[in-house]
């Protein structure tokens, strides 16, 4: 769990990262003044808003964690062995220097502190590290009295995070708490995750298994809906199915989920669809199949709700076989309805 509601940002840098055919970089000597409420609230807001997943990563190295370029700038950052800026230049040319991909974009190169953060309950400072590489077009309205004129002028969409990275001031030596996000869909350009940051995802079974849960819960509830012209009993009995297919297997095989919980081509089309935009989101790619975590599973089962409300009158709880319930609508009351079939009361 993630909050940033009383969030602030303590200090911000900027600098210029330019591609990789280029030697450009123009690094910064003091920090931009964020002392405007309005500035930082909105900074605040571009840095955070984006991290709505609670998936969690932590650094890497193979032979020994202190080999971590990130992670050894942000601890002297943490410790308070190096300022703001120095770390920032530090980080800004280990980015320069393992971006080797043509297809690499220039861009902004935001190293910010933030205070005030909450992440699965524990109260956290956090050092966010944030590439802006796509500028939007905006149009500028000029007044000059009664005249008018416009302008076209290039910047930064704050709707939109290019990669970004949160780390949080715990469990350092487990290689820290942090969440990650990268919107480059190019195989090739995945330079962020693996040859920058050099992260992995903290206890694989489980958050797995969570992220996975997050992503067949999403899917049902955003997909099979009656806005899409499916029925209430049908989304609450794929709901069910969804939440014992975990609960029952010991390992997730993508397929098997598709053949057994989903069945229709379309709608397994539709799941996979979905997936692409929830890795998207999440800057993680999940795995085809993976061992269930049993903790994870339990953690998760209080948000599976199999229960159909009808008006103010009735609630209807579906726990297993959904043929021996139907729906209908009857002309004479105008109503629609549902029959159950049992054969035993209690």
């Amino acid at each position: 769990m993630l909050e940033f509601t009383d969030a602030t940002i303590d200090q911000a840098v900027v600098h210029f990262i330019g591609s990789t055919d280029t030697d450009d970089m123009v690094l910064s000597e003091k920090p931009i003044d964020v002392s405007s409420e309005l500035l930082r609230n909105l900074l605040r807001d571009y840095f955070v808003s984006h991290f709505k997943k609670s998936q969690f990563y932590s650094f890497s190295h193979d032979s020994n964690l202190s080999l971590n370029e990130v992670y050894t700038y942000i601890s002297e950052l943490f410790d308070d062995k190096k300022t703001l800026i120095e770390s920032s230049h530090d980080i800004a040319r280990h980015l320069k220097r393992v971006t080797n991909h043509p297809n690499i974009k220039e861009g902004e190169l935001y190293i910010v502190s933030i205070r005030g953060c909450v992440v699965e309950d524990e109260l956290a400072d956090a050092i966010g590290i944030f590439k802006a590489e796509t500028k939007d077009k905006f149009l500028k309205v000029n007044r000059n009295g009664a005249s008018f004129n416009l302008s076209c002028e290039f910047g930064t969409n704050v709707k939109h995070l290019d990669k970004g990275c949160l780390i949080f001031n715990t469990e350092k030596e487990h290689g820290y708490k942090l969440c990650v996000i990268d919107n480059t869909n190019k195989e090739e350009a995945k330079y962020w995750v693996d040859n920058f940051l050099r992260v992995k995802m903290r206890d694989n079974d489980f958050y797995q298994t969570k992220s996975a849960i997050e992503l067949c819960k999403g899917f049902v509830q955003d997909v099979i809906n009656p806005q899409n012209s499916f029925p209430m009993i049908q989304q609450t009995e794929m709901l069910t199915k969804t939440r014992d297919f975990f609960k029952n297997n010991e390992t997730f095989e993508q397929e098997e989920f598709e053949e057994k919980v989903i069945k229709k081509p379309e709608v397994i089309e539709a799941f996979q669809e979905y997936k692409k935009s929830y890795e998207a989101e999440l800057g993680y790619n999940l795995p085809n199949e993976f061992k269930i975590s049993v903790d994870a599973t339990k953690q998760s089962q209080k948000f599976f709700k199999t229960v159909i409300k009808l008006d103010k009158n009735f609630h209807v709880y579906i726990h297993g076989n959904r043929e021996l319930i139907e729906s209908g609508f009857d002309k004479e009351k105008n109503m629609k309805f549902y029959k159950m079939f049992y054969e035993t009361e209690s």
